[in-house]
């Protein structure tokens, strides 16, 4: 069955519980549900697939959920309906997984402008109640889809600055991209004569700012920090 989805079709839905929580009361009863993979890239129209894996003993309904999202400056994410210029089809919207099985998701995505992102979420219900104090428990695990342009990122779209706040002891890295597409800083470090720290990377979307932290931990303040793309690095001294 196909399954053309629009924005006409967004569903409302009910408060969800918080993610980190349902894991936990997962772990705790010997639950595992996977997707993969997390994040897919595509030049143009995006023709993929997703695994749903459950590693529980017990059968799991899942329901998908496309939505658009935009992410602030500081990496808040709000999510909204499917926009009308972003084309859709999915190989099945709701469905079962046995126990110890995978089911396989196909799509198909094209976009009236590039670039353009969207999200699948994979909402899974059917845990046992009694196992987690009578909550009725429901876990969402996200697939994110990139339509990209055919050009990349280059280095002189980049700006970069990091502040180091002695107090908190915290690196600020804020980071411009002035491209048409989007930048994926792959990682995030920090040295200062010999010490050397590493954080996490995140998108940089077109036209925007992202500002990120990272702790520092060494004995004297950060020198320098440097980040890396697919193809380039940007060093850049911290104040």
């Amino acid at each position: 069955m196909t399954c053309t989805y629009n924005s006409q079709k967004m569903r409302t839905h009910a408060v969800r519980i918080f993610c980190c929580l349902v894991i936990a009361l997962s772990a705790t009863a010997g639950l595992a549900q996977t997707v993969r993979p997390i994040i897919s890239e595509y030049t143009g129209n995006a023709k993929g697939r997703v695994e749903l894996v459950n590693d529980s003993t017990i059968p799991l309904t899942v329901i998908v959920s496309p939505k658009t999202f935009e992410v602030s400056e500081t990496g808040e994410m709000t999510y909204g309906p499917m926009p009308d210029d972003i084309h859709l089809k999915l190989s099945t919207m709701s469905f079962r997984i046995q126990p110890k099985q995978s089911f396989y998701v196909f799509y198909e995505a094209k976009s009236e402008r590039l670039p353009s992102w969207f999200v699948l979420y994979f909402e899974f219900s059917g845990f046992p109640a009694k196992e987690h104090s009578g909550l009725n428990v429901q876990l969402e695990l996200p697939h994110t889809v990139y339509l990209l342009p055919k050009a990349t990122i280059k280095r002189e779209d980049m700006e970069a600055s990091a502040v180091f706040d002695s107090n908190s002891k915290k690196i600020t890295v804020t980071t411009l991209n002035k491209g048409t597409t989007v930048a994926r800083v792959l990682m995030m470090s920090a040295e200062q004569r010999g010490h050397k720290e590493q954080g996490f990377g995140y998108p940089i979307y077109p036209q925007k700012r992202r500002i990120a932290e990272m702790p520092w931990n060494g004995n004297t303040p950060p020198e320098k920090v440097t980040l890396e793309f697919e193809n380039f690095k940007i060093e850049t001294p911290v104040r």
